[in-house]
């Protein structure tokens, strides 16, 4: 994927602002530990849902399994992560008693600060890491490959159970991904490498530094898909404009689905963000209109709905619209703009603290290369133009977790 030529300063800070989101290495790698720990903690002796573990699985979910996870923002400066904890529980039980005895099976867990019994999910909490954790109940067998039941149990409201296959959704989004030319991602790499992005997980007892270091570094394509960057930028976006409202913000399985379906924009990553912010403008105004909500679903397993806790009316998707429309206002300004001038716009759009570590790691580049360089002070970054081509990249298989029953199969 080239940047594109007209704006390719704005396509580089773009690009280093992304960068600047994401987890270091480090933090992966700690992030992972944490996930293979979830078994050995349920499967303890004395854990309440021992019994119920020897044929469990857990895999991440959301962000983490497509490649988009970034820095919160609006809060504090954490990551929140997800993972399925697929098991059969006693027969029969309701939502809310599998959410409770969760809750206090996890009880104990190591670093952990808080844990918090949520609607859907378990939360984990860590210095800088939430970490939610979804019971799953599988499908009767024939299934298609993990499609189960997750528990909703309201504080007011009935009980439920939703059909889910987050892991096809999952498969599905990275088959779809078109990724970038060697010469983008050797791009990002450097960048990486020159912004020094800095550690926020702390290694604690169940993570020890040694330990952290075994773990291969992660080397996946896919964070640098277009669509992926221009998912992760929007999400950031979104962060930050909706700290500050009582409203729910859109949810990001049903941003993830949107961000692939718009193709890779010949006009670089600018030209990327403008149209998938146009895109879900577009749904916005046709729903608006027809007086129908969105009703996405999860393309690999038609029962599972995206929507069913956004929008919950007009005033959402209105909120939602203008949001959209002052982004791509603000990004156009921001083409027409010189580096001071952006590093302003990009403040107010990503943050303060992330959009002027990108532009001292973008200009850290600029004046601090020898020979010939493919950055010119006052024009940016210059892309070898490369011709995107799509590829199909399959979800991680299930990994075998070594001395128990409890297979963790983690999908990046």
């Amino acid at each position: 994927m080239p940047f594109d030529s007209t704006t390719p300063n704005l396509d580089a800070l773009l690009l280093a602002t992304a960068l600047q989101l994401e987890l270091s290495e480090r933090d992966h790698r700690v992030a992972e530990k944490r996930y293979q720990f979830i078994p050995e903690h349920l499967q303890r002796t004395g854990s309440r849902l021992q019994l119920y573990m020897s044929t469990a699985k857990v895999y991440a979910q959301g962000s983490r399994a497509i490649g988009a996870t970034i820095v919160h923002g609006a809060a504090d400066d954490r990551f929140d992560l997800d993972a399925i904890l697929e098991f059969v529980p006693p027969r029969e039980s309701a939502p809310g008693k599998v959410l409770d005895e969760l809750h206090l099976a996890f009880q104990g867990f190591p670093d952990v600060k808080e844990i918090k019994r949520c609607t859907r999910c378990i939360q984990l909490q860590f210095a800088f890491m939430h970490l939610d954790v979804t019971p799953m109940e599988p499908a009767a067998e024939p299934r298609a490959e993990r499609v189960g039941e997750i528990y909703h149990s309201p504080d007011h409201g009935m009980d439920a159970r939703l059909p889910v296959n987050p892991y096809g959704f999952a498969g599905w989004f990275r088959e779809r991904l078109s990724l970038p030319s060697q010469a983008f991602i050797d791009a990002a790499r450097a960048m990486r490498a020159r912004l020094d992005i800095k550690d926020r997980l702390v290694a604690g007892s169940i993570v020890a530094d040694a330990d952290v270091d075994d773990l291969p570094d992660l080397i996946d394509p896919v964070r640098d898909s277009p669509q992926v960057i221009g998912l992760k930028l929007m999400k950031r976006y979104l962060n930050l404009r909706y700290a500050a409202r009582d409203m729910k913000r859109p949810v990001s399985v049903y941003l993830s689905k949107i961000a692939v379906l718009v193709d890779p924009s010949p006009f670089g990553l600018c030209g990327q963000l403008v149209a998938y912010a146009k895109e879900l403008d577009r749904r916005m105004t046709v729903a608006l209109d027809t007086g129908r909500r969105p009703d996405e679903r999860n393309p690999v397993f038609s029962g599972e709905r995206f929507n069913d806790r956004w929008p919950k009316d007009a005033m959402e998707m209105r909120v939602f619209r203008e949001d959209l429309r002052h982004l791509v206002k603000e990004l156009e300004r921001a083409r027409q703009s010189e580096l001071t001038e952006i590093r302003k716009i990009f403040d107010s759009l990503f943050g303060e603290t992330v959009s002027g570590q990108a532009v001292q790691g973008y200009m850290d580049g600029v004046v601090g290369r020898a020979g010939p360089t493919p950055y010119e002070r006052g024009k940016g970054f210059v892309a070898t133009p490369a011709i995107l081509a799509p590829a199909s990249v399959a979800a991680a298989p299930l990994s075998r977790a070594p001395s128990h029953h409890f297979h963790s199969g983690l999908l990046r």
